[in-house]
C-alpha cells in the first residue's frame, strides 16, 4: 500500500504556530482513512492562502483528482484542530471517489460527491460541518432536481451562494439525500463511496 504523505510549505514560517494541530489532525485523519477508505497513495500539502479558507474555520480543502489534497489555511486565524480534521476526512473521501464514479461531471456527481464527503465527517466528528445546515428552499430543491444531468453547470452558484442560491445549499442538498439514502440501507459513507450517482439522485425518467 503506498503512503499517504504531508507536506507543509512553510519557508516563511507563518504556519509555525499551527504545526502541532496540523500534525496531529493529519495522523488521525490518514490513519482514520486507511482503515474506512483504504486511502493510499495521497499527497496531502498544506499553504498558506487566507482568501481560500473558509473564513468560519481559517481551513478549506480542495481535491485535485485523485493523489493530491490541498489544505488552504489562514495563518494568522485561530484554527481549531477540529476543522483541520474535518477537512481533511472531507477531503480523503474525494480523494478516493475519484478512483470510483468521480467526483465533477454533472451536477448530481457533485451533490453526490459532496453529500457523501460531508456525511463521512459526520460519522467521524459527531456532527454535519455548519456550512451545511442550511434550510432547503423547495424552490431551489426543484431547480436542482431539474439541473441534475443538464450541463453546463457552475459550482459557486449551487455552493458559494452565487446567482441567488443560499449559500451552501448544494452541501445540505447533498449531505440530506445521501444521508436518508445511507439511513434506510443502514450503510455508511465509506461503504457507499462508489455508489453511482444517479442512486442517490434518480433520473427524472427513473423516478
Amino acid at each position: 500500500m503506498r503512503r499517504i504523505e504531508c507536506t507543509v510549505a512553510n519557508t516563511t514560517g507563518t504556519l509555525d504556530r499551527h504545526m502541532p494541530a496540523i500534525a496531529e489532525a493529519f495522523d488521525f485523519s490518514s490513519a482514520l482513512a486507511r482503515e474506512r477508505l483504504d486511502a493510499e497513495g495521497i499527497d496531502v500539502v498544506f499553504i498558506d492562502a487566507p482568501s481560500e479558507a473558509i473564513p468560519e474555520w481559517g481551513v478549506g480543502g480542495y481535491t485535485y483528482g485523485s493523489h493530491v489534497i490541498v489544505v488552504a489555511m489562514d495563518a494568522a486565524a485561530d484554527i481549531d484542530g477540529r476543522w483541520i480534521t474535518s477537512t481533511l476526512v472531507h477531503e480523503f473521501h474525494h480523494a478516493m471517489r475519484e478512483r470510483g464514479p468521480g467526483c465533477g461531471g454533472m451536477l448530481a456527481d457533485m451533490f453526490a460527491s459532496e453529500g457523501l464527503a460531508v456525511l463521512f465527517e459526520e460519522e467521524v466528528t459527531g456532527a454535519p460541518p455548519f456550512y451545511c445546515q442550511v434550510d432547503l428552499r423547495e424552490d431551489e430543491v426543484a431547480l436542482a432536481r431539474a439541473s441534475l444531468y443538464s450541463l453546463p453547470y457552475r459550482q459557486s452558484k449551487w455552493f458559494f451562494g452565487a446567482d441567488g442560491v443560499t449559500r451552501g445549499f448544494g452541501y445540505a442538498f447533498g449531505y440530506a439525500v445521501c444521508r436518508a439514502y445511507a439511513t434506510s440501507r443502514s450503510l455508511s459513507a465509506a461503504e457507499l463511496l462508489v455508489v453511482p450517482p444517479d442512486a442517490l439522485f434518480p433520473r427524472a425518467d427513473d423516478r
